[in-house]
């Protein structure tokens, strides 16, 4: 088994895991505009569903200042700082809370074999460091477009705030360097990489985490994920799909549910061996006791999920588990898509031990902090650890409707507040990921492990 000993988080509204936790736990939505420094909403905004380049909703859940950071306090030189993507930034800012909350200094943590892994999908500020280099080869030719019209048009369009592409550009806007600059940072020599599982990168980080602890190969490993919106690139993608909310809410499991909205963010947790955690002392949050990933397969198209696929998941977790074991609460992936919702319910209700127990809860963090991509399953793991702590289940944000039709046979429903004083013991959380990538955790409280 895996303990959780120390976890860090932000997200629009919330600075640190504690504000992130009185956001979730007062059920208080983060949605709003997109911030104007961002881009400029009539550049984006549109409500022609057909008009290409455009979305129709411009809405997010977005951290307050992405580039903000306590640079100085890493010794960062200003020319590198610069030069790094804000997801980096993110999370070595992460990475002090966590080792913090885990009572460690730098000193103590330098020279460990302490592993890092963190899901991340997006490059925005790499896009954003070569667009002048883009931009000009669009306009004199190099990508097949040589008209003067055009030319003025987007050379006017090229912002002289762009850094540059210098000495500190290729390490500051690759992802592999995200976990990289961590280790180097606090000295850290145990195995670090990135992941890329699409909006399931964030619990397959903490899969592999603890599989490393599991194998002996690391006594502890940092896991989680990030991802900062910093182009309007995957608003507009996914609003080409249809996947957005247009009424700018995610309202995961009810009937009110028509779509996701972006949001930013990032968690991280402290993972170690459970054995190891109890004989040093150190903080136990939480332990993983089971954890599971499956793939799709051959599924009706690459973006599709399938509950199939999620099933599988759910049943490795519950193997290494050592069973069907009841669980209080589900975190649900809860994107509030119309087939992602149907087939996670599909998966759930489908493989649940006891169906015909009491009312089982069901929520998503993405109703309050909204989609954070490859963090999103990261996050979903910060909420579980501070229901454990707090012995509590947080109510999802009210609506008028009713509960999602998939629901109505099943005995889950969606977290209201007469669920608030419910003992919180175990936690399933359920994830996946364009692609087919699909991963599940089960989350109990130390004591139950004793």
């Amino acid at each position: 088994m895996i303990a959780v000993v120390g976890f860090s988080a932000r997200s629009a509204g919330s600075s640190d895991a504690d504000e992130f936790w009185q956001i979730v736990a007062g059920a208080v939505p983060q949605f709003a505009p997109a911030p104007f420094d961002r881009w400029r909403e009539d550049s984006v905004l549109s409500h022609e569903r057909s008009r290409p380049f455009t979305s129709y909703t411009n809405t997010m859940a977005a951290l307050e200042d992405p580039y903000g950071w306590d640079r100085a306090g890493f010794g960062i030189p200003v020319a590198r700082a610069r030069g790094m993507d804000p997801q980096q930034r993110l999370a070595l800012t992460l990475a002090r809370e966590t080792f913090d909350r885990a009572g460690r200094t730098p000193e103590s943590v330098a020279g460990r074999g302490i592993g890092t892994i963190v899901g991340v999908s997006s490059n925005d500020y790499r896009m954003v460091t070569v667009a002048p280099v883009i931009a000009r080869m669009t306009t004199d030719g190099s990508f097949g477009v040589d008209d003067p019209e055009v030319k003025q048009r987007l050379m006017a369009g090229a912002s002289s705030a762009i850094q540059r592409i210098g000495g500190y550009s290729m390490s500051g806007v690759l992802n592999n360097i995200i976990p990289s600059v961590v280790q180097q940072q606090f000295d850290l020599n145990g195995p670090s990489f990135s992941v890329d599982s699409a909006c399931s990168s964030g619990l397959t980080a903490i899969h592999l985490a603890c599989t490393l602890i599991e194998s002996g190969e690391v006594d502890e490993c940092l896991a989680g994920g990030v991802y900062v919106a910093l182009t309007p690139d995957v608003l507009i993608a996914f609003a080409q799909v249809g996947a957005l909310s247009p009424t700018g809410r995610c309202q995961p499991f009810t009937a009110a549910a028509d779509g996701f909205t972006l949001g930013e963010g990032g968690a991280l947790l402290l993972l170690k061996n459970l054995e190891l955690a109890r004989r040093d002392n150190d903080p136990i949050y939480a332990v993983i006791e089971g954890w599971g990933a499956s793939s799709d397969g051959r599924a009706p198209g690459i973006m599709t999920p399938t509950s199939e696929g999620q099933v599988r998941a759910i049943r490795a977790a519950r193997r290494r588990a050592g069973g069907d074991l009841p669980v209080d609460y589900i975190e649900g992936h809860g994107t509030g898509t119309t087939v992602g919702d149907a087939q996670e319910i599909l998966s759930v209700a489908g493989t649940d031990p006891d169906p015909a127990g009491p009312g089982l809860p069901i929520g998503s963090v993405k109703a309050i902090a909204g989609h954070t991509l490859a963090a999103s399953g990261a996050l979903s793991m910060v909420k579980a650890v501070q229901m454990i702590r707090h012995q509590t289940v947080p109510p999802q944000p009210p609506v008028r409707t009713g509960v999602h039709p998939g629901l109505e046979s099943t005995r889950l429903h969606v977290a209201g507040h007469r669920d608030r004083n419910r003992d919180v013991r175990r936690i399933a959380i359920n994830s996946f990921g364009f692609g087919g990538a699909n991963g599940h955790l089960l989350v109990s409280h130390p004591e139950g492990t004793l």
